[in-house]
């Protein structure tokens, strides 16, 4: 007990002795701080000396300068100031960490700094002798009341040897009782280093830590505290406290690692702004090219635009059910209705009643085949028919929700018209020549039949003459009969036998009748008998033979020669008997050759009335077979006849049969 008064005794007078001297300012209200005692470069005395010194004695003459209050600095240890501030013999204690159980009892403020840990290690001169500790495990000396360090060199696993004072810890390294030293300054150490000759001790690193200054008051004191609280906040606003850690601590963390990790920080930073001018310059690229694409898209949309809204005919954008998703001014205009109107319509409305079914097999043509095209009848706003020719084809590139169609339609209604009056006038001039051929034909025997009358008229005839003239009346009369019905016959679709017949032998027969004819031709003749058998009418195949025969024999002016040859062609997978008759005649224009079918067509022919091969081609098509002309080898013309071929064994049969 007689102690512990002696050491409060002790520990009072040592408060009132080393009292700091107030600012010779105007007078203010004191305030007590505590100051922990070897605290550099913190809060520390040199030998000698009654003025305590450094970085947290500095923070607290700012901040009392703020509040308008003089402070006054006492040191001791840390157990003695808590003791005094809990006492109220000090109003604030500055620079210790109280245990976790007597937090409770004060109000703390800190003050995070970051600072540099410097680190001191024994190093030897060459021959020099030192103390060889025996406890190898304790390694790093720090001086007590530095709570901060102890606690990091723990945490980085260090042991720990405590000593009193900077000057004897520097004295353990130097010894090599102690591998290292751990202090927050290194002015001090150095200064030390060089006054007592330690050359045993050299600075091996330094890296940077958080330091919170604790600023500790009394728990019942929270004007104080707000006091403080406020203070604080305006050093640190007006920059006060960052020039008294830079009088103490040196440079801040940031000039600290702009000068350690400048140079990556440049050299980052110039990267950087490459890749940013980098980016920005491709931006810049992309965008020009982005612009011009979406100026040539705008371009080539508006021609494509502009190319559908100009069209003559109607274009329309329909799906599989005729829906109607687009059409153009052309065909708005022509069915009158407007442009949204139209577009709720379906394709079926449009359709004539009549075509509608043509229409439903168009659009399933159209979807399921594709292209297709067709002819239908539209019916107007006004009800009017409007005949159109359509092409259609699916878009490639359709919406992936709907399949659509564009449709050309073309309005051939004006053309329909003049079809049907180019019929009409066709049909009135084909009367006409077919009247003038009959005509020229009964005109003859008209005038035999005007002629004998005449002579019976004026009654000088005698009986037998009479009996003559009115023969010749008989026989005309029965001849311009005759060529009425031979006229009417040809015109008529003639009747297809059944009879299986040797093509071969058919020409053959043909050529022997027209002997007296062809006097002065010379026949070359490839026919085979037996061996190409067709199927038809025997007497409308000769028929037909004899007038391409006739024909050829006509075109030739003096001697010719007509070559007729079969041959087997095969064509579309089926066999056909090829008839081709040649001569060296006078040959068809080209621009006569689409016309030869015609009837009534004659060129450059005395005689006839241009039936003959209209009548011919009737009658091998009614057979199954096709006519056409082209040159022949000889210089003139060529007449070719394909007939279905019957095979050899059923022609036998039926031959057989039919006898």
């Amino acid at each position: 007990m007689k102690h512990t008064m002696l050491t409060t005794h002790l520990f009072l007078l040592l408060c009132l002795g080393l009292w700091g001297h107030p600012c010779p300012a105007a007078p203010a209200e004191p305030v007590r701080i505590g100051v922990p005692l070897n605290f550099p470069s913190f809060s520390y005395q040199d030998e000698g000396e009654d003025e305590v010194r450094g970085y947290g004695v500095d923070v607290l003459n700012t901040i009392c300068r703020k509040l308008g209050k003089q402070p006054g600095f006492l040191v001791g240890r840390n157990e003695d100031l808590l003791r005094a501030l809990r006492d109220k013999d000090l109003d604030m204690v500055i620079g210790i960490v109280p245990d976790e159980s007597r937090i409770p009892d004060f109000n703390i403020l800190e003050v995070s700094i970051f600072v540099k840990q410097y680190s001191f290690i024994h190093h030897p001169q060459k021959g020099a002798h030192f103390y060889e500790n025996p406890d190898r495990s304790a390694v790093v000396v720090v001086v007590k009341g530095q709570p901060y360090i102890a606690s990091g060199s723990a945490r980085r696993k260090k042991n720990l040897i405590r000593a009193r004072t900077v000057k004897e810890a520097l004295f353990m390294v130097n010894s090599g009782r102690a591998k290292e030293y751990i202090d927050f300054s290194n002015q001090l150490v150095t200064y030390l280093i060089g006054l007592h000759g330690l050359q045993n001790i050299r600075q091996a690193g330094v890296h940077m830590s958080r330091f919170p200054l604790t600023i500790i008051t009394d728990k019942h004191n929270t004007a104080l505290k707000s006091g403080l609280s406020l203070a604080l906040g305006a050093a640190i606003k007006s920059g006060e406290l960052d020039r008294v850690r830079e009088k103490w601590l040196g440079e801040s963390y940031s000039s600290y690692l702009m000068h350690r990790f400048g140079p990556y920080f440049y050299g980052g930073a110039i990267l950087a702004a490459s890749l940013i001018l980098l980016a920005f310059l491709w931006h810049t690229a992309l965008k020009r090219r982005v612009k011009k694409i979406t100026l040539k898209l705008r371009e080539t949309e508006q021609r494509y635009c502009q190319l559908i809204e100009s069209s003559p005919d109607m274009v329309f954008l329909i799906n599989r059910q005729g829906a109607i998703r687009l059409a153009n001014t052309s065909a708005c205009q022509r069915l009158k209705y407007k442009a949204l109107r139209l577009e709720g319509m379906t394709f079926h409305d449009l359709v004539d009643k009549d075509d509608k079914e043509r229409c439903r097999a168009f659009l399933f043509d159209l979807f399921d085949k594709r292209p297709a095209a067709t002819e239908l009848r539209l019916k107007d706003r006004q009800k009017n028919s409007i005949s159109v020719e359509i092409a259609a084809a699916i878009l490639r590139r359709g919406s992936a929700s709907e399949r659509l169609a564009c449709c050309f339609a073309r309005d051939i209604t004006h053309r329909k018209r003049m079809e049907r009056e180019l019929i009409r006038t066709e049909r009135l001039a084909t009367m006409g020549r077919m009247a003038a051929g009959v005509a020229h034909e009964v005109n003859n025997p008209l005038g035999i039949i005007l002629s004998h009358t005449e002579e019976l008229l004026n009654d000088e005839l005698t009986q037998k003459e009479m009996q003559v003239s009115l023969g010749a009346i008989r026989r005309n009369a029965v001849r311009a009969g005759n060529i009425t019905d031979t006229l009417l016959n040809r015109a008529a679709d003639p009747p297809v036998g059944k009879e299986i017949c040797d093509f071969a032998r058919l020409a053959l027969d043909c050529l022997h009748f027209l002997r007296p004819r062809m006097k002065k031709i010379t026949p070359k003749k490839q026919l085979e008998p037996e061996k190409y058998w067709i199927q038809c009418d025997e007497s409308q195949i000769q028929q037909v033979l004899i007038n391409l025969l006739l024909n050829a024999v006509e075109s030739m002016k003096r001697n010719g020669v007509i070559r007729v040859a079969l041959a087997v062609h095969e064509q579309d997978g089926a066999a056909w008997n090829r008839l081709r008759i040649e001569d060296n005649g006078s040959g068809i224009r080209d621009a006569d050759k689409p016309f030869v079918f015609d009837p009534f067509f004659t060129r450059d022919k005395k005689e006839g009335k241009g039936l003959g091969l209209f009548v011919a081609e009737r009658i091998i098509t009614k057979h199954g077979g096709r006519i056409t002309v082209a040159d022949a080898d000889l210089g003139g013309a060529a007449m070719i006849v394909d007939l279905p071929r019957v095979g050899g064994a059923d022609a036998d049969s039926s031959i057989d049969s039919g006898r």
